[in-house]
């Protein structure tokens, strides 16, 4: 499960670095370069407070760019995870959360000088990404809502990243197919077993507590990262997991769901 939200956790920690956007045409401009320096600590920092996740986040300012490089220690990472309007759709949700004047100078700035903001995501086999934002994409990407930035298309990409967990899920509970589905509120797993036997000794508490433990570890594991994922999920209305235990026959069936707050 680390899979799946580690590949959606980029798009948060790759946000982090819109507060500081752009470059000078011709020299550096003196409030970017401050941006720079202020972004390079703190995302320094939650690199530092997410050592399973991050490896390092380095933000540098030069001629008309500024840098935003995000380097995974997490080897289920793959940068081709990320597509350009998943990038933007979490860039749009960063930036509404942080409104004010800081932002708004810095995208300002950007403009004056017709800068670009380049974000580079690299995993540790060395493969990477890279999107480049003027200001006026990112100002765009401000003032449009969810559903203006492409949201059905990165909701179909965050169910295939979730649901490329299905076959591992199969093989170590020994299920003759799992299947992934946003239903109700919960990201939820549905686990077909040849017959009810396979799983006539649990209730749906023993079911909760099977999976509940390493849903508990997956997100201590992302470190000062967690409420990124946790709010990147809540945004396509998933408040949750649930697990669905059936038979070919159908004729068991038990679940349980587990929300944020028990996790």
């Amino acid at each position: 499960m680390k899979t799946i939200f580690g590949r959606l956790l980029v798009g948060a920690v790759l946000v982090a670095g819109l507060s500081a956007c752009s470059g000078s045409s011709s020299k550096q401009s003196p409030v970017l370069e401050a941006q720079s320096f202020r972004l390079n600590t703190e995302l320094g920092k939650l690199a530092q407070d997410s050592p399973e996740f991050l490896s390092d986040i380095a933000v540098n300012y030069a001629g008309d760019t500024l840098a935003v490089s995000v380097d995974f220690a997490d080897p289920s990472l793959k940068a081709s995870d990320f597509s350009e309007p998943l990038v933007q759709y979490v860039i749009a949700q960063y930036l509404k959360a942080h409104p004010g004047k800081n932002l708004d100078e810095l995208l300002n700035t950007l403009g004056e000088t017709k800068g670009t903001m380049a974000v580079t995501v690299a995993d540790v086999d060395g493969a990477s990404v890279k999107y480049d934002l003027n200001s006026a994409q990112l100002k765009n990407l401000f003032k449009r809502k969810p559903m203006e930035l492409g949201y059905n298309e990165v909701r179909a990409k965050v169910v295939a990243i979730m649901e490329s967990r299905c076959e591992a899920l199969k093989n170590e509970y020994r299920a003759e197919s799992v299947e992934f589905t946003i239903a109700g509120g919960f990201a939820q797993y549905t686990f077909t077993f040849a017959r009810p036997t396979a799983f006539a000794s649990l209730n749906q508490a023993s079911l909760r507590g099977r999976y509940l433990k390493p849903l508990q570890s997956q997100y201590e594991s992302y470190g000062a990262c967690r409420s990124m994922v946790e709010e990147f999920l809540r945004s396509f209305s998933i408040d949750g997991y649930r697990y669905v235990y059936t038979d070919e026959a159908g004729s068991k069936k038990i679940s349980a769901a587990i929300p944020w707050n028990m996790i």
